[in-house]
């Protein structure tokens, strides 16, 4: 049975995105500290950039080399800052989650944000195996790329802006959460805090586990992926929605209600902590996996939220 059709089926059985998964490319040009487009024909091709991208890489957790793809909005212009959001995907993903992340890229473009899509730990162009992925690594993964957009010439940094997806929507939440201070705005898609309590029962993507006695490494889908005994450890006990409720400015909470990954119970909790600031919208149709219409709806919804709270400052 091929990869592709195991993870196909990992989105029927728990929080999951299709991507793929830990395809190194030793070539990918490092710190697009560099101006908009220049060069881009001399940075080595990805498996994953798409048109307009800029290749970049940047040490994350443990020191792992991530790597990513940096796109200037149309209305790009020398020595001028931007708006910036950095895009997390899935587990199981990549940065570009299914062409979801690369058509809200696009629409940002238009609308003068710079975006970052990135890989995690263990999965796309990123080093790293996903022995080692676990919630706690996605989350500094993450704040590594919040220090990497910091220092970067193009960035505003009053307005640095997260977006993240399912298990990235998780980590996103707790990145803002410890880095509250630094962040503008925060938009959540179908984000998944369930993996705390299905770590919590010894399950991981349909596998089950005895918490007694957690083996070191666990396949799953008959070994076609391996993650770690850390990735029950990191999970188990994690305060998700109290680090989260950290982080006071204004969130846009996105679910499908055709969603039979990760329950609409738990963003209507996130809606709750994060309080006045925060909009939960339902995405009529929308799967797990968001594409279409229900696709378009989410992204004109989260698009809308950046451009307006974007247009103002702290």
């Amino acid at each position: 049975m091929s990869k592709k059709l195991l993870v196909t089926m990992a989105a029927a059985l728990a929080f999951t995105g299709i991507g793929n998964v830990a395809s190194q490319n030793p070539n990918t040009v490092a710190y697009a500290q560099e101006s908009a487009y220049d060069a881009i024909a001399e940075k080595a091709v990805s498996s994953l950039l798409v048109e307009g991208d800029i290749a970049f890489e940047y040490p994350g957790s443990n020191g792992v080399t991530l790597r990513g793809s940096v796109r200037m909005p149309n209305s790009y212009q020398e020595g001028k800052k931007y708006p910036v959001v950095i895009l997390s995907h899935g587990v199981l993903g990549d940065r570009n989650q299914q062409g979801m992340f690369t058509t809200l890229t696009d629409a940002l473009q238009k609308k003068g944000f710079v975006t970052v899509r990135f890989d995690f730990n263990g999965y796309g162009d990123s080093d790293g195996t996903l022995i080692n992925n676990t919630i706690k690594t996605e989350k500094e993964d993450l704040s590594a790329i919040i220090d990497f957009v910091k220092a970067q010439k193009y960035t505003d940094t009053d307005r640095i802006n997260l977006v993240g997806y399912s298990m990235g929507g998780a980590a996103t939440s707790l990145a803002a959460g410890e880095r509250a201070g630094e962040i503008h705005s925060v938009a959540l898609w179908s984000a998944a805090a369930v993996l705390v309590d299905h770590a919590e029962s010894g399950s991981l993507l349909g596998t089950t586990v005895d918490l007694n006695n957690i083996p070191n490494e666990i396949p799953i889908f008959g070994g076609a992926f391996t993650f770690g005994k850390q990735w029950f450890e990191d999970a188990i006990g994690l305060d998700i929605y109290g680090i989260s409720a950290q982080y006071e400015g204004p969130v846009l909470v996105v679910h499908g209600d055709q969603d039979v990954v990760v329950p609409m119970s738990y963003s209507e909790k996130y809606d709750k902590v994060y309080g006045k600031d925060s909009k939960l919208v339902v995405i009529k149709g929308g799967e797990h996996v968001y594409a279409g219409e229900p696709l378009a709806h989410a992204v004109k919804r989260t698009v809308n939220f950046l451009y307006k709270e974007n247009k103002r400052q702290k």
